[in-house]
């Protein structure tokens, strides 16, 4: 495999030039340049091969790029986000690329005014530029999300298959033969969606228990997956041989907020079998394989004994699962077929350090996009032509900081007190002896989710101002299997927080941390964690910083409530309101125990965050003030839960590592 370094040839100087070899110089432990956005987030080719598609960042604005890689004299085209959030990109054809956009908007609905994020997919031309919106909101309902691609329709050139909320009416036949409604739902349908202009026409109507669909070959629906609310059942209808009607196949037995037993997500390639992840051979998700026939599995594609599948590497050009993904320490790619999967070890070889993915390939497998990630620098993105054998170099994810090692992560794992091993990750300054360090505790949210070995900007941003950064998987992580995720319900402020505590004890006790120069931050369900080290445990930080995070339990739960009565069942489970009273709540909600914070607070909240509302935050900040407390209080304007802008990551880091200097930093 001959692999180059050089960018030169591919996604030249129209876009680079402009954004990213223009400020060089820059500060490496600047938080404008870990608050901006990618450089390049993502990648995908054509599927003729021909044409690489880039998600970016331009001055701070999202684009999508079109390079024509064959043709050295053809100019990379691009279209500006403007002001949404641009979050993934698929080919729908050679021409058109599929872009799934965000806004957040402040709407008038039942109970008075309030902020919904809407999700839109567009269709974009990549020789035009001009760009289509897919789907509407419907007369008298928001809809806020955009839909599933499904599949390239086979026998429609330019159509693909899209899966949607919508309502619609149900029809039947009067005494004289004519059509006519005979009532309303809201249903999660299909669809036929036009690729040049993003009209749409539905295709099957789903039932008001419809949550998924898989789709065949042709591109035409072959399943659909309804969840039985009132009977906590999941069942799977399929089109079986030779019929054209969908037929109750199988159900599985699954308890209301617990999460799905079994999920499908498409065909495995040359097979009417369906790919499913499944909990059921084993502590850890499998891939199973499912007969249309019958709903039984029939084998075990892939399973990891320590690991769970983080995501399900789906094709839409042949509506099959083609790989999974599961993360170690850094993520990894099990491909189906096993030529991908000689090939991916062949990247290992060729990329020596790095964790290669194949994130995107042209049609006949000839040309791919390879994403590689890294302990301790942003990752890069590669293009790889299998008939030449050659890796060339596209670009950075973030090129100023590229190149350059100013820290790196390293494995912390330790055992809780009651016996647990719990994992977690160090970001380490670059030629730090580790040795009585300041210390940053940085939980991750969810908090179903985890920490991983790879380049994240907010840790390596802590990092490279001197900070040691420790990220504990605490018990109710994702990816460590079913009990280690299921032992976090109902343990907000308990024992998830104690494994925190733990893990902080430990390093002060391994003489690695100061135990006078710890401060505790993090976002969402991080930020109440925060909270709660700052309420719970207040001895043990300086000070505390809580983005976009949960402080009244109770609180939160009413929200949820008013959403949908699976988002309540989800966090009753998981925040243990089945099993403890309001009070026994409010006895770990940082709201409600304001008097016992005894080191400094800073608060930054989203006013736009339709996750955890803005709320949570104004009341900690109320009950910080009424308890005559030390604390500071920072909304971000036109911001979301995720902090998706450039501008308002500067802010955040800017702000907090104000703070944290202030308190832990120089002494």
């Amino acid at each position: 495999m001959n692999t180059t370094q050089s960018s030169a040839r591919f996604l030249g100087a129209f876009y680079f030039a402009a954004s990213l070899f223009s400020a060089a110089a820059a500060q490496p432990a600047d938080p404008a340049v870990y608050g901006a956005l990618p450089d390049v987030d993502e990648m995908a080719i054509s599927p003729d091969g021909k044409t690489v598609a880039v998600l970016g960042a331009m001055n701070g604005e999202g684009v999508v790029i079109f390079d024509p890689i064959d043709d050295p004299e053809a100019k990379p085209t691009g279209v500006r986000v403007g002001s949404t959030n641009a979050r993934r990109i698929e080919w729908g054809d050679n021409e058109h690329v599929l872009l799934l956009l965000s806004l957040s908007e402040d709407v008038r609905a039942v109970g008075g005014r309030t902020t919904i994020e809407f999700y839109r997919w567009l269709s974009v031309s990549s020789k035009t530029s001009k760009a289509n919106r897919i789907f509407d909101n419907e007369s008298g309902y928001y809809i806020a999300d955009p839909g599933d691609y499904l599949a390239v329709k086979r026998d429609e050139p330019g159509k693909a298959i899209f899966a949607r909320n919508s309502t619609r009416g149900r029809y039947r036949e009067n005494e004289t033969g004519s059509r006519m409604q005979s009532d309303s739902h809201f249903a999660y349908s299909t669809f036929t969606v036009d690729l040049e202009s993003g009209g749409s026409r539905m295709k099957e109507m789903g039932e008001e228990d419809t949550v998924d669909w898989v789709a065949g070959p042709d591109g035409d629906p072959v399943a659909r997956i309804d969840y039985n609310s009132d009977r906590e059942l999941r069942e799977l209808y399929v089109k079986r041989a030779g019929k054209n009607h969908l037929e109750l196949v199988k159900t599985w037995p699954e308890p209301r907020g617990s999460g799905a037993v079994i999920g499908f997500h498409g065909l495995i390639s040359g097979s009417r079998a369906l790919a499913a992840s499944f909990y059921g051979s084993g502590d850890t998700q499998s891939l199973v394989s499912v007969d249309p026939e019958s709903g039984e599995i029939t084998g075990t594609l892939f399973n990891n004994p320590d690991y769970d599948i983080s995501a399900i590497v789906y094709d839409p050009l042949t509506a099959s699962v083609t790989a999974v993904q599961y993360v170690d320490d850094l993520p990894r790619t099990y491909h189906l077929d096993e030529t991908y999967r000689g090939l991916q070890d062949s990247l290992r070889k060729a990329l020596p350090g790095a964790a290669p993915m194949i994130v995107s390939k042209s049609a006949d497998g000839d040309r791919m996009i390879v994403e590689a990630v890294y302990t301790d620098h942003p990752k890069q993105f590669f293009l790889y032509d299998r008939k030449e054998r050659r890796l060339d170099m596209l670009a950075p994810s973030y090129n100023k900081l590229d190149g350059v090692v100013y820290a790196k992560k390293e494995k912390f794992d330790y055992v809780s007190a009651d016996g647990l091993k719990i994992p977690g990750y160090l970001t380490v300054p670059a030629n730090a002896g580790k040795k009585n360090m300041p210390l940053i505790v940085l939980p991750h949210g969810g908090p179903e989710s985890r920490a991983d070995g790879s380049f994240d900007y907010w840790s390596f941003f802590y990092a490279a101002r001197g900070y040691l950064v420790y990220e504990p998987n605490f018990r109710g992580s994702d990816g460590y299997g079913y009990e280690y995720r299921t032992a976090g319900y109902g343990e907000w402020g308990r024992k998830m927080q104690d494994d925190i505590t733990d893990g902080v004890k430990k390093l002060i006790a391994d003489g690695v941390a100061d135990p006078d120069r710890i401060c505790i931050v993090g976002g969402s369900y991080g930020g109440y964690a925060a909270l709660a080290g700052a309420t719970l445990t207040p001895d043990l930080y300086a000070c505390a910083v809580s983005v976009n995070g949960v402080s009244d339990l109770p609180e939160m739960l009413g929200d949820q409530s008013k959403r949908s009565p699976l988002s309540e069942d989800y966090w009753e489970v998981r925040m243990g309101a089945s099993r403890f009273s309001p009070a026994e709540l409010n006895a770990v909600s940082p709201a409600e125990l304001a008097a016992q914070a005894g080191a400094p607070i800073l608060l930054i909240h989203s006013k736009d965050d339709v996750v955890v509302p803005v709320a949570q935050s104004r009341m900690m900040r109320d009950a910080l003030k009424s308890a005559g407390k030390p604390h500071e209080y920072v909304e971000l304007k036109g911001e979301d839960h995720w902090l998706s802008t450039g501008e308002m990551r500067t802010e955040m880091l800017s702000r907090s590592i104000a703070f944290i200097d202030e308190h832990i930093g120089g002494k």
